[in-house]
């Protein structure tokens, strides 16, 4: 008697299924993401620069995201758990504060997009 597994299929139609961190930012709408920055982060980061009117009397400074160069890793995937877990969930300031319970989860992609349209 041969007995067939369904389990590989499965596994793979479930991997196919799954979106990437790029392919969630490839996707966002990154006018969402300027309209959130502007409302969650420009106070702190301003223009990109970590110049906002808050920002400017914090230590250590918010991020330069004109520079593109990200503290706790680079990718998408990086960017989006610091936005959703803040910055102490990596080690880092408590400043930069966890958004993942205020902001949905889509929008928090845009922002990542939105981010990344910043560098120079």
């Amino acid at each position: 008697m041969r007995i067939w597994s369904i389990a590989p299929l499965a596994a793979s139609l479930i991997l196919a299924s799954v979106a990437t961190a790029d392919d969630k930012v490839a996707s966002a709408d990154v006018a969402k993401g300027k309209q959130a920055y502007s409302t969650y982060c420009f106070t702190c980061h301003g223009d990109g620069s970590g110049n906002g009117p808050v920002g400017k009397t914090l230590k250590p400074p918010p991020r330069d995201f004109v520079t593109g160069d990200f503290k706790y890793g680079g990718s998408n995937q990086d960017i989006f758990e610091v936005i959703s877990n803040g910055a102490a969930s990596k080690g880092g300031s408590a400043m930069m504060a966890p958004w993942g319970a205020v902001i949905p989860e889509d929008t928090r992609w845009a922002l990542v997009k939105y981010i990344r349209s910043l560098k120079k």
